[in-house]
């Protein structure tokens, strides 16, 4: 058996979770998507292949995005812009911020407050007024912008049940800042802490408890590519119907 088809078989677990995409489907949500240059940059470090999960596979999600924007896009560009090691978002503003504008891209993949970890407390003032200068500079760019959500960290492995109340009251916080600035400018917001209870959310996280696994890529890939599939659905005009020009956010 080659390794084509021992990959294959690893990936039916994948395939199957309806937390994942299934086969085929970002085609089909992505047809007639408008994006055809990708910048990705946040607050993460990025990662080449994800702590491995049985059967799912290792990519991390924003790589998986740009695959399946690609193969729906000729002549895609993608411009990764995520750092080696985890960042604060001033730090994303003054050093991604302004290659993301070079690249004159029209989709921006854009994680700030997402790399904390549950023992800090958060500037939240600080991190509201760094994601509006990140955000604004890029819509006026041109760019659709969706902002993205952490996953879960009040169930985060090996929290104190002391701080899990705390901890969520804090993302809660952010998801609320985040959302506040979204609305205010226009962009999309993709809260991954909803896939999973406090209970279930240690399942999406490495044995280091610092990054996602390799089914916490896939999950967080899925709900991308599904969130821009709405978004182009809701562009694509009905067919005979009189329409001006039609934009997905």
């Amino acid at each position: 058996m080659n390794d084509t088809t021992d990959q294959r078989k690893s990936l039916v677990r994948e395939g199957a979770d309806p937390r994942c995409l299934r086969p085929g489907e970002a085609g089909k949500l992505l047809a007639g998507a408008p994006w055809r240059r990708l910048a990705v940059l946040g607050d993460i470090a990025v990662e080449r292949a994800a702590e491995p999960v049985e059967g799912y596979g290792p990519r991390p999600w924003y790589d998986r995005v740009a695959t399946a924007l690609g193969a729906a896009t000729e002549g895609f560009a993608y411009l990764n812009l995520l750092g080696r090691r985890e960042l604060r978002a001033a730090q994303v503003r003054s050093g991604q911020l302004p290659a993301a504008l070079a690249f004159r891209g029209d989709l921006a993949l854009v994680c700030c407050g997402t790399a904390y970890t549950p023992d800090e407390t958060l500037d939240m003032y600080g991190l509201t007024a760094e994601l509006v200068r990140i955000v604004a500079p890029l819509r006026d760019a041109g760019y659709d912008v969706a902002l993205l959500g952490s996953y879960q960290l009040a169930g985060w492995p090996g929290l104190p049940a002391g701080r899990r109340e705390q901890v969520a009251e804090q993302q809660k916080r952010v998801s609320e800042q985040a959302r506040a600035v979204a609305l205010r400018h226009g962009t999309l917001y993709i809260d991954l802490a909803s896939h999973y209870s406090d209970t279930e959310v240690a399942a999406v996280w490495s044995r280091d408890r610092a990054r996602p696994n390799s089914l916490g890529h896939a999950v967080a890939a899925a709900s991308v590519v599904r969130a821009l599939g709405r978004r182009t659905a809701a562009a694509v005009p009905t067919a005979g119907a009189d329409h001006g020009p039609v934009r997905p956010w």
